[in-house]
């Protein structure tokens, strides 16, 4: 089996199984929330969070792709001369600077909003305010993740990155249990990301430092100036602009649904629906780790070897396409049966959970679609898919919850993510990543038939 495949495999299986791991973990805070605070309260919560995760968006700025895809060039240089000028760790510090900065920004409209709608210093201002840490714990955790990812070590990444979690669950738990104020439970969340990035940067620090006293570091002589570090912001400002905006995209889809729902429907309907889509998220993470896991592999083979992106897409997308909707089906039907008996009270998040199968079978269904279209750096076009996917939610998310109530917000998910999946099935069809003879339900190729039987004996070998 190719020495790629068997590298996007290995990462594939860490950064799932670190999917798991931190949705068992958060499924453990989610039911501990729900049996502690009720409906109400507990959507009073979430609807804060979202109010400052929206804002995340100025901190990722598709910072996490573009700083692998610009380490990925750079390392890519065959001649030692033009290594020399790069420095990665002048990359993950423009990085970092850059997302403090949003965090900081979006900090300060925060407090703004807060310091309208509210008494200075009162409880509910200090509500809207105390999951701001978390934003900068964000933008330290994914830049952290990204080198990481990028030094080929996710599994150091997933192990750091599920004891932060872990931490964090277990303080945030004591703490609920204790009675604390809802301000106290939201500031107590942020802390574990803030740990694992700081476990990363130390461990890649020391393995820098004694590279440097063996002898053993690449560069041959220390230059302040260079071409990589010259030319580090058109670098990643090559790669970003585009994640920047369909990340934003994601984030809006992610966030508005919760705040409207609150904000429209009330804060007991906003608890609800906050439980419900934090056991849809499960299948979600899952898709999205792997899509993150296989990013650096699909950077390399699309300027390497461009027609083999044309063959993982054919497969995977046949796969997902004819077995998806089963199996995410199942993850989401046992998530509620086993937090049926555990929390009494939200009974109807539990029977509005079967309808969001459409919607996460949609969502595994873009995620193959949209990475194959970074991977061939066609980002006008994963761009277009985005745009267009997101103003039709946003025209559902305003008109459905009035008409349909909850289950119209339900619908506005669904809407989203299999208007992702058309739309990127029709920009894979314009970019040629997929033949035109392509079917979903058509037979395997014999190149199709290989490297499934490729991973089946990969897969009995270890």
């Amino acid at each position: 089996m190719p020495k790629s495949a068997k590298r996007v495999l290995k990462n594939s299986f860490f950064q799932t199984f670190g999917a798991f791991g931190i949705s068992g973990l958060n499924f453990l805070l989610t039911v501990a929330y729900a049996r502690i605070l009720g409906p109400e309260s507990y959507g009073s919560l979430v609807t804060s969070q979202a109010q400052v995760l929206v804002w995340s968006l100025l901190v990722d700025l598709g910072l996490s792709n573009a700083l692998i895809g610009a380490l990925t060039a750079a390392s890519g240089e065959r001649s030692e001369l033009s290594r020399q000028g790069f420095r990665a760790r002048d990359m993950v510090a423009r990085v970092l600077w850059l997302r403090c900065l949003g965090a900081t920004l979006g900090a300060f409209f925060i407090c703004a909003a807060s310091f309208a709608k509210h008494d200075f210093l009162s409880e509910s201002f200090f509500q809207d305010i105390a999951f701001v840490p978390h934003l900068y714990a964000i933008a330290l955790q994914q830049t952290a993740a990204a080198f990481a990812s990028y030094r080929q070590r996710q599994g150091l990444s997933v192990a750091v990155t599920l004891f932060g979690v872990f931490l964090t669950v277990v303080l945030t738990i004591f703490l609920a249990y204790q009675k604390s104020s809802l301000s106290i439970l939201l500031l107590s969340q942020s802390w574990g990301g803030i740990f694992s990035a700081a476990v990363i940067f130390i461990y890649f620090f020391y393995q820098t430092a004694k590279r440097k006293r063996l002898g053993k570091s690449r560069r041959k002589e220390k230059t302040k100036k260079g071409e990589w570090r010259s030319e580090a912001w058109g670098a990643l400002a090559r790669d970003a602009w585009p994640y920047a905006i369909t990340i934003a995209v994601m984030v809006l889809w992610q966030r508005l649904d919760q705040i409207a729902v609150s904000h429209i429907l009330g804060l007991e309907s906003g608890g609800q629906y906050a439980l419900a889509v934090r056991l849809v998220a499960i299948p979600i993470l899952v898709a999205t780790s792997v899509s993150f896991a296989i990013f650096p592999d699909l950077q390399r083979v699309g300027i390497d070897a461009p027609e083999k992106v044309n063959l993982i897409l054919s497969v995977t997308s046949k796969l997902i396409y004819r077995y998806g909707i089963l199996f995410g089906g199942v993850i989401a039907v046992a998530a509620g049966l086993l937090i049926s008996p555990l929390v009494p009270k939200f009974k109807p998040a539990l029977e509005i959970l079967p309808f969001f199968i459409p919607g996460i079978w949609g969502y595994w269904l873009q995620s193959i679609f949209i990475n194959s279209l970074f991977g061939l750096r066609e980002y006008k076009i994963a761009i277009r898919v985005h745009i267009y996917s997101l103003f039709i939610y946003v025209a559902c998310l305003c008109t459905l919850p009035f008409v349909m109530g909850i289950y119209g917000v339900v619908l506005s998910f669904n809407v989203f993510c299999l208007s992702m999946s058309f739309f990127g099935y029709l920009a894979a069809k314009k970019a040629n990543i997929l033949s035109p003879t392509f079917r979903f339900f058509g037979s395997f190729s014999e190149n199709e038939k290989q490297f499934l039987n490729n991973l089946a004996f990969w897969k009995a070998t270890k």
